[in-house]
């Protein structure tokens, strides 16, 4: 029997089709599965695109990546896969130089793991390695203290290596509470994607208090808990085994390093301003218990993937009625 997808899935399609192009990169058939709750294996899924003539006429398929084809010659398609096979090996790259390195930071962290576009195999020359880590509670400057000094250290001894970038970090019990209370659709794919180094046990811990997300990507959520269960623990247990650190301590380096990562990031801003790169100028979220920065292109993106959630959710309610 042939697959035929609904509106709704074809409408999904479009939109993560879109949000890949939007980050310079290109999706495959087995991440629409996920995304879109298709169920159904590749092959059936390159078999409806095949067979309706409307999804042919929109879409090309490359090597197991889809395209919109309006905007895709066969050729350029090609070229891409070649480009995006190259993307996703130095990403690849990128995570085992990663894990190395996160190795030295995993004291008194919960979780560390790679986000960003590395997590999501599609990483271009001289991108940032980004991390997003969770510390024990109050423990969350000591721990960035440490981190920048070691980043700096191990980019001074290797040039040749990409920046290592802390973009999120929290302390357990924020992060607790961010992924207890709903959040955007595209927090949760991130934290799907986000590639665990050290502490599988409190991922899959974040991810149950994290039920929410299933709603918006029903087979994705439910594949990554599997996942976690499958995977032998490593690192610290869950996020509420996890003992706190000094109160007074945290505060006080929260006051000096939180002050060099502001004027830090106001001169990176000034400077990708300079140079016209408008879609990398970022917002720094910043308290005791988290730093966060988050770029144009990620609230830009963020738009899109809000716009898909609240066209599905209308979808869902029209057809129960």
């Amino acid at each position: 029997m042939s697959l035929a997808l609904t509106d709704r899935q074809t409408r999904e399609i479009e939109t993560f089709c879109q949000i890949a192009r939007e980050n310079g990169a290109a999706i495959t058939l087995r991440e629409l599965i996920g995304l879109a709750a298709i169920d159904a294996s590749e092959r059936e899924l390159e078999g409806a695109f095949l067979s309706d003539s409307k999804l042919h006429s929109r879409f090309l398929l490359e090597s197991g990546y889809v395209f919109e084809r309006p905007l895709m010659a066969e050729e350029a398609a090609q070229k891409i896969v070649e480009e995006e096979n190259e993307r996703r090996e130095r990403a690849s790259a990128n995570i085992r130089g990663a894990t190395r390195f996160g190795r030295s930071i995993m004291g008194g962290t919960v979780l560390v793991s790679v986000s960003g576009s590395n997590s999501y195999l599609s990483a271009s020359e001289n991108e940032d390695v980004d991390f997003f880590c969770i510390t024990e509670a109050n423990g969350m400057w000591k721990f960035m203290l440490k981190a920048l000094v070691l980043a700096r250290m191990h980019r001074l001894a290797n040039r040749d290596v990409p920046e290592l970038c802390f973009s999120c970090v929290m302390d357990e019990k924020w992060a607790t509470q961010a992924f207890r209370t709903r959040q955007p659709p595209i927090f949760a794919r991130d934290a799907l994607t986000a590639k665990v180094i050290s502490g599988t046990a409190a991922y899959d811990s974040l991810l149950k208090e994290a039920s929410w997300m299933e709603s918006y990507f029903p087979v994705f959520y439910k594949m990554r808990l599997r996942e976690a269960k499958l995977e032998e623990p490593h690192g610290p247990g869950p996020v509420s085994a996890v003992k706190g650190g000094s109160v007074v301590v945290n505060s006080l380096l929260y006051l000096i390093v939180g002050s060099f990562l502001r004027i830090k990031s106001w001169a990176l801003n000034r400077r990708l301003t300079k140079e016209a790169r408008h879609s990398s100028v970022f917002e720094t979220k910043i308290g005791r218990g988290h730093y966060i920065y988050e770029s144009n292109r990620y609230r830009n993106l963020s738009v899109i993937y809000e716009e898909l959630a609240e066209e599905t959710a209308r979808r869902t309610l029209f057809n129960s009625k």
